[in-house]
């Protein structure tokens, strides 16, 4: 069958696949699978389960609902998973592992719950639920409707009041809750004014460990969080004695002796900086962690950045069987594989081959089955099972979840590059063709620049409808990861700390040349576009060259000083740029694309969503202003709340289609 190029339509044909569990015994896999609906203009999640034996995944939920984070008893004979079926409740639901009816476990009242987690022994599980205000319901809602009354006001008493797609906390915190597996009956461990995360059981079930930050001014010190334990039954809260930083997937080795999670102890680090490390703490409290992975200059975790799935998605820890290794991603030049290092820190390997994207993984309780989600950029995350061979997995695939489409369309292999900057270092990036080029034709070209601008793309390894639905339009697609980007050690990406549009620019600047002397571009049809930090440096580029024809920047930041004052989370004033907002502003002006619209010639097409908490409207707001009022070439499109800053990648479908035409539009107009 003759296939064709990628056309817009696809990018809501596609399926994506998470969270893969494998069952305790390794004979089988349940993992969600999330579908679009054109018609519906919304998204459905279902669970699928697959023989790790004999291959073959199906669906095991019903459609028509958003399921997900499903969780298998420890007996392997019953799962727990989170939906909405009680809408506007989320529950947690128990389907038995053989198939059946699925049945609702807890009965909670409106609100959203996370981290479901079985108790070793199978009696118990531990979750995080942070109720709705009363006066915020549904039902609080219709009321006032009814009555023709006001939405209640809101009252903010700490910088970090608000989160991007999820909206304003008012005053309600994420809490510890335990529910009883067989009645359901669920009470809450913690009720102090703080949100809670990462849950981790003890062996013996009988105490909980969890991630806070509890200082009094935890808005203005993010990084200074807390382990805390608690008992299962209920009881006195204990803090547990471990470095200062940041915490995450919070892990308790099956022995009982260790602790283990992800963070680091740079405490001038708020932008991502930093690498990522597997640390270990004995169970009982340490002052020093055991840094397993400092060594490697390598960070651990989903970093890569695509328009086909959320980033930062999946498990990040597991222990082996025998508490003397770890299991953990690592983000690397563009690849996401699966690591392992022994608990003496020797060992640290890859199981995974380069080349591809980790999505997810599980390890079955022998530790002789993987449950993994891999992908490449020609062939999205799907199921695969891993078996432990020579230093490395067996990889054998359960599953082709967007068969359809790819017996269809052909995406392409992008070709990678590394070129010298302007400093002696190297910066790494991807070409994408014509899909139907010509020998000897000159095409235009589109310069890509991610978002973060801690995180990175996968070039060869991670699928990215909009870039090969470009390609398929006739544009040479060039991606790279300049300085700034995770994936290629912690002085890269501290590289640009506190003076964005300096070396993040050089690169980017010699990714713009390298492309302009390539055979298929013409170098006087150029763009660049970007989104958030992609959407900054875009802005940053054309108030600083006139190199190129056109440009489009999305979800921007465009004037550091006003954003640190308006983003979503707690800006910490001198710890990246020098001085502060209220009496030294200059660092923040000087590196802001806002200072230099003045010499913005390039036609210019802004892309924003009223929803948009991260970096708000008003990001767009003030330089198409200053825009306008110099004449310049300049649209601004405006997407509403219902959108955030994620909307590329999940946002209303109809939504996403929308901007691609636009986009695609912009540059046709300009480079056609």
């Amino acid at each position: 069958m003759t296939k064709r190029p990628v056309a817009l339509e696809d990018l809501l044909r596609f399926k994506l696949a998470s969270d893969a569990q494998i069952s305790p015994d390794g004979r089988r896999v349940v993992f969600v699978v999330r579908r679009a609906d054109p018609e519906k203009n919304r998204y459905f999640s279902s669970l699928w389960m697959a023989d790790a034996e004999g291959g073959g995944a199906r669906s095991f939920t019903g459609d028509g609902h958003a399921d997900g984070s499903p969780r298998w008893s420890p007996d392997g004979t019953q799962i727990a998973f989170l939906s909405d079926r009680d809408k506007p409740k989320s529950q947690i639901y128990l389907i038995p592992a053989d198939g059946g009816e699925a049945r609702p476990l807890t009965k909670l009242e409106e609100g959203g719950i996370q981290e479901i987690a079985w108790s070793p022994d199978g009696q118990k599980i531990a979750f995080i639920f942070r109720a709705t205000p009363p006066e915020r319901t549904e039902k609080a809602r219709k009321e006032r409707e009814e009555r023709g009354a006001s939405a209640p006001v809101r009252v903010h008493k700490k910088l970090f009041y608000r989160l991007d797609g999820f909206g304003y906390f008012d005053d309600s915190y994420g809490q510890v809750w335990v529910a009883d597996a067989k009645t359901g009956e669920a009470k809450a461990l913690t009720d102090a004014p703080f949100s809670h995360e990462s849950l981790a059981w003890s062996p013996d079930s009988k105490t909980i460990a969890f991630v806070c930050n509890r200082n009094e001014d935890n808005d203005l010190n993010p990084l200074l969080d807390d382990i805390y334990t608690v008992p299962a039954e209920g009881g006195e809260v204990q803090r547990i004695e471990a470095p200062a930083g940041p915490k995450g997937a919070l892990a308790w080795s099956p022995d009982g002796s260790w602790l283990a999670y992800l963070g680091h102890t740079d405490l001038e680090e708020y932008w991502g900086g930093a690498n990522i490390r597997v640390l270990v703490i004995p169970s009982s409290g340490s002052a020093e962690a055991r840094d397993l992975t400092g060594a490697t200059d390598k960070s651990v975790g989903y970093d890569t950045l695509c328009d086909m799935h959320d980033v930062g998605a999946g498990a990040s820890l597991q222990w082996s069987g025998d508490s003397l290794a770890l299991y953990f991603p690592v983000s690397e030049r563009g690849d996401t594989r699966l690591y392992r290092v022994g608990l003496n820190g020797g060992g640290f390997s890859p199981l995974t081959p380069a080349n591809h994207e980790l999505g997810a993984f599980s390890v079955s309780r022998d530790e002789r089955r993987f449950a993994l989600l891999l992908g490449t950029a020609t062939d999205p995350h799907d199921l695969y099972l891993g078996t432990p061979e020579g230093h490395g997995l067996q990889l054998s695939r359960l599953s082709r979840i967007n068969a359809e489409v790819l017996d269809e369309v052909e995406l392409q292999m992008p070709e990678s590059f590394d070129i010298p900057n302007a400093d002696g270092g190297k910066v790494h990036g991807w070409v994408l063709l014509p899909y139907e080029k010509e020998e000897g034709r000159r095409y235009p070209c589109v310069l890509y620049v991610h978002g973060g601008p801690a995180a990175q793309y996968g070039g060869q390894s991670a699928p990215f409808h909009e870039l090969q639905w470009l390609a398929a339009n006739g544009y040479v697609v060039v991606f790279s990861n300049p300085r700034g980007s995770k994936g290629y050690g912690e002085a890269h990406t501290k590289a640009i700390k506190g003076d964005w549009g300096n070396r993040d620019w050089q690169d980017v600047q010699a990714v713009a040349d390298y492309a302009a002397a390539l055979p298929w571009v013409d170098p006087e049809r150029m763009a660049i576009m970007g989104g958030s930090y992609g959407g900054y440096m875009t802005a940053w580029a054309v108030g600083h060259t006139d190199r190129f024809r056109c440009a489009i920047t999305d979800r921007l930041v465009g004037n550091l000083h006003s954003m640190s004052g308006t983003c979503d989370f707690a800006w910490q004033h001198g710890k990246t740029w020098k001085g502060n907002a209220w009496d030294d502003p200059s660092d923040l002006w000087r590196c802001s694309p806002l200072a230099y619209a003045g010499q913005i010639n390039t036609p210019l097409l802004i892309i924003h969503s009223d929803g948009d908490l991260r970096c708000p409207v008003g990001q767009a707001e003030e330089l198409f202003a200053a825009l306008r009022a110099q004449r310049k070439t300049v649209e601004m499109v405006r997407y509403p709340a219902e959108s955030s800053h994620g909307m590329s990648r999940n946002g209303p479908p109809d939504l996403r289609l929308d901007r691609l035409r636009r986009n695609l539009a912009w540059l046709d107009r300009y480079l056609k």
